[in-house]
């Protein structure tokens, strides 16, 4: 029951929009017809246009000028910025003023300035259809006109100029190159100069010095000659000197200490050995001593023996103390001359410290001299080696790009727009939807009576009967 409720409404509608059309038939007719008419008036009456191309492939070379190498990673931005580039010097005024002279001689400057302006609206610069200048190695520059003949005259005289000024930019750049390490060589070689002249006069006046510590510098055998080996050589025997000096000093104390004493001097160490007088004399006081001890125990102090035995001793002890103080007189002589000899060793040492300086500050400005010069000749050396390739580069004449005209320009015998066919076509259908549109859209908002159907419809009662239309 319910698809054959819905099929009814279906032939309903259908029945419907059939009516609706041929109800306004006449309406449809007009207002495709007039919009026919209008899209093919417009195809007969538009001008035709010619569009003339020329193809350009850009490719990079293997630069030898060091001015003009670059590194590049990632070569899909690189041939980016180079297409874009070309399309910049396409459209340069530079180009584009020469393929105006070129086509319109004899014009004013202004009138030149005003067809370069056209000019750079009306040409095209782009990729091949389908690509952009990040996939693509090559560009098409292409303009249209309505007379072949002038398209293919632009193209190719734009064409012809890019080319040139192209050829131009690259050939300015390999001679600035080459005028750019011109004058660098020129200015590294006077600033080598320099530093060598400075060099040579340095070693004029250091050569006897500068001789030594080239021999010590190439001779590490004969290392211990030099200065610093001498100066701890002096600092060793000083030290050792100090040492004594300190020793003697204390002797000294100690024998002064001694003879002051009733007892005698002391006998050290050091003062006594085989044949020497004072060891005679303390073995005697030793002896006379001990006899004087033993006839202290029996006699009294007159007893005549025991007292010439205290003279005697008295006359050795001073005997001794007189040896003692030649002694004494000895080791002060030896301190003074110790004194002597650390005093010269402290001026020796002076020397030897200034000598070091001397000879440090002048190793390390020698250094730095002929470190000085050493630079300035590898920078000469480098800046000359890219002057000689800049030079063979600009013998060359080699840009980094290489632009090849692929396809040149070509008078084009057919017209590329408008599409005549196309247009009267694209008018029929329009015609037929824009009358469609107005017949549906006029029957949406007309609510008059038409057929029996709307009897039922609009009024809501049965349709009993119906008469024909009579033409009396």
């Amino acid at each position: 029951m319910t698809d054959r409720y819905t099929n009814r409404e279906a032939g309903n509608i259908l029945r419907e929009i059939i009516f609706i059309i041929f109800y306004h038939k006449r309406l449809i007719l007009k207002i495709a017809g007039a919009t026919f008419l209008l899209f093919l008036a417009l195809a007969v009456l538009l001008p035709s246009k010619y569009l003339c191309r020329a193809k350009f492939s850009v490719s990079m070379s293997q630069q030898i000028d060091p001015l003009q190498k670059d590194v590049y990673t990632d070569s899909k931005n690189q041939y980016m910025r180079m297409l874009s580039g070309q399309k910049e010097i396409i459209l340069s005024n530079r180009v584009l003023m020469r393929a105006a002279q070129a086509l319109y001689p004899g014009k004013t400057e202004a009138e030149y300035q005003k067809l370069v302006a056209k000019l750079g609206k009306d040409i095209e610069v782009g990729p091949p259809k389908g690509e952009s200048f990040e996939a693509a190695s090559d560009f098409i520059l292409s303009f249209d006109d309505s007379d072949p003949r002038m398209a293919y005259n632009m193209v190719k005289e734009v064409s012809q100029a890019y080319l040139a000024v192209f050829e131009e930019i690259a050939k300015q750049r390999t001679e600035y190159s080459y005028d750019f390490f011109k004058q660098q060589v020129d200015s590294l070689y006077v600033t080598m100069r320099e530093k060598a002249d400075l060099l040579k006069a340095y070693e004029s006046e250091n050569a006897l010095a500068l001789v030594d510590i080239l021999n010590l510098e190439g001779n590490k055998a004969n290392a211990e000659t030099g200065a610093k080996t001498q100066l701890n050589a002096v600092q060793t025997k000083r030290q050792a000197l100090r040492e004594e000096f300190v020793g003697l000093e204390r002797t000294i104390a100690d024998l002064e200490a001694s003879m002051a004493g009733d007892q005698g001097p002391a006998i050290l160490p050091d003062m006594e050995g085989s044949g020497k007088t004072i060891t005679a004399y303390r073995y005697k006081v030793a002896q006379l001593r001990m006899q004087i001890q033993e006839m202290d125990t029996q006699f009294t102090p007159q007893y005549e023996p025991l007292r010439r035995l205290k003279q005697e001793l008295e006359a050795n002890i001073e005997l001794l103390r007189n040896e003692t103080g030649r002694y004494l007189e000895g080791r002060r002589i030896q301190a003074e001359s110790i004194t002597s000899m650390i005093s010269e060793l402290d001026l020796a040492i002076a020397q030897l410290e200034d000598s070091l300086r001397a000879t440090a500050q002048l190793r390390s400005t020698y250094a730095f001299l002929r470190n000085d010069y050493e630079l300035a000749k590898t920078a000469y050396a480098e800046a000359s080696a890219k002057l000689e390739q800049a030079r063979q580069a600009n013998s060359l004449s080699r840009p980094d790009l290489i632009v090849t005209l692929v396809d040149p320009a070509v008078e084009p015998m057919t017209p590329y727009k408008p599409n005549r066919i196309g247009l009267a076509v694209l008018g029929l259908f329009l015609g037929i939807f824009l009358g469609l549109s107005a017949a549906f859209t006029l029957d949406f908002f007309d609510h008059s009576i038409k057929t029996p159907e709307d009897i039922e419809r609009w009024c809501d009662v049965p349709l009993l009967g119906s008469l024909p239309h009579s033409g009396a």
